[in-house]
């Protein structure tokens, strides 16, 4: 088996395996060269500067993605006409707790056939006052091919937006995942959908394709949400939810 085949196995099985394997669809993984030459214009597309994967790893050759879609159990019960979720609540906390050992476990696998790899944590890996990160698991999708980002701002990909992403660096050199010209977001292929921009209760997602990162942070801080509630789903809530377009 190769070992883009193993490292792929051994993800699906801690998904299928895990005790609320309920919450998800089956994986969405990609791979991006760290040679990249998107890697070197991420400076300027996003704003702030960003780490090249060979400054996470010397002799970086790949960076691994894997993007957990939710399942439709999470979906009916975000979309309930309400603002909050528990079982969404839940799902946040649980997928990162996974994703970590995703990224852990993968980790070891390459170490034990004499690579090496880096890890990230899947949140809370940016700066709190000016919302940024230096390190971007949407960025990285992309570059490997597995989706698009939407007027929401959010990775979709073919299985939609509904769920959570990691990424992490190998020096093992693994076959990249096509990167297409295709546009996974409604709104982006026809204009036709803001479903993201009239869903947010803090008016955060603008029609001309910024975010007030400021204004989205304020809302989740601030009264309007209660204390178990993780986030704000939404914006995932639109037709890209459970697929992209």
């Amino acid at each position: 088996m190769k070992l883009n085949e193993e490292i792929q196995e051994l993800i699906n099985t801690m998904v299928t395996s895990h005790e609320k394997a309920e919450y998800y669809r089956e994986p969405v993984i990609g791979y991006a060269s760290a040679e990249d030459e998107l890697y070197n214009q991420l400076d300027d597309i996003i704003g702030n500067p960003q780490i090249h994967p060979t400054q996470m790893l010397k002799g970086a050759k790949t960076v691994i993605v894997v993007f957990l879609p939710y399942s439709k159990l999470i979906y009916d019960d975000m979309n309930n006409g309400k603002l909050t979720s528990s079982m969404y609540s839940d799902a946040y906390m649980v997928t990162n707790d996974l994703l970590d050992q995703i990224a852990e476990s993968a980790a070891d696998l390459l170490r034990k056939k004499g690579y090496q790899a880096v890890t990230e944590p899947p949140t809370e890996n940016f700066d709190h006052v000016t919302k940024t990160a230096k390190w971007g698991h949407k960025s990285n999708a992309v570059i490997a091919g597995i989706g698009t980002i939407g007027l929401n701002h959010l990775l979709i990909t073919g299985k939609g937006c509904m769920g959570r992403a990691n990424s992490f660096v190998t020096d093992a050199k693994l076959p990249v995942t096509p990167r297409t010209e295709h546009e996974y977001c409604l709104y982006y292929q026809s204009g036709k959908c803001k479903a993201c921009v009239k869903r947010c209760p803090s008016g955060a997602i603008c029609s001309d394709g910024t975010i007030d990162k400021f204004r989205c942070d304020s809302y989740l801080e601030g009264k309007n949400i209660s204390d178990w509630q993780q986030g704000c789903p939404q914006c995932q809530l639109g037709p890209c939810a459970m697929k992209g377009f």
